[in-house]
């Protein structure tokens, strides 16, 4: 059976590690792996502890005389248990604000990444579109003045059109004049035939006499 001093120097030992593992805790910002490791160890030791404080209540009740010194250790050592796991609360609670905020912060920013991927996205398909449209434009616009020149071509080859039909026209009205000088030639050409003919007759008659004559 161990001795209340015994138990005392247990309860201080572990006191101090509890003490400097509690201010390494304390440097941790968020549940990692190694606060997790911490942790499970704090609360291993504090349960050891608060099994010493129990062992030290017992000797305490049964050790006859120096009663109130015992008590008095003993409940020293629980009011720094207490403190110990006061304080191993507070940090445990702080570090799961903490993991808790990083984790929506990561949610937060994951989602701002997701939207401006989505927008981004968005846009490229607005810029295709718009650039679909500005071809289309483009295209249109070539059609139109395509359009518009082969117009202003049949409007000058109508133009060359009525002006080829105000001379046919001319030339129509010609067309009898043409035909009576056509005539007269015709009549001046036999004329002169028959003239040269008549000539031609004489000369030979008149060299036929005067051979024979």
């Amino acid at each position: 059976m161990s001795t209340p001093g015994a138990s005392s120097s247990v309860a201080r030992r572990l006191e101090s590690e509890l003490d400097s593992k509690l201010v390494q805790l304390s440097r941790f910002d968020t549940l990692e792996d190694s606060a997790s490791v911490l942790l499970k160890q704090i609360d291993g030791l504090l349960a050891e502890l608060g099994e010493v404080n129990d062992t030290m209540s017992r000797e305490a009740s049964s050790t006859p005389g120096g009663t109130a010194t015992a008590m008095h250790k003993l409940q020293r050592h629980r009011e720094i248990l207490h403190d110990l796991q006061q304080e191993f609360s507070r940090s445990k609670a702080q570090l799961k604000a903490a993991t808790e905020r990083d984790q929506l912060l990561s949610s937060v920013q994951n989602d701002i990444r997701e939207h401006r991927v989505a927008t981004s996205r968005a846009s490229d398909q607005l810029l295709r579109e718009r650039n679909a449209i500005g071809m289309s434009s483009r295209a249109a616009d070539d059609v139109l003045d395509q359009a518009a020149a082969t117009r202003d071509a049949l409007f000058q080859q109508r133009g060359g059109f009525s002006g080829m039909s105000g001379k046919l026209k001319q030339l129509a009205s010609l067309v009898p004049q043409v035909n009576s000088l056509l005539t007269a030639i015709g009549r001046r050409q036999r004329r002169d035939k028959v003239i040269l003919a008549s000539v031609i007759g004489i000369c030979t008659a008149l060299i036929i006499i005067y051979g024979f004559g």
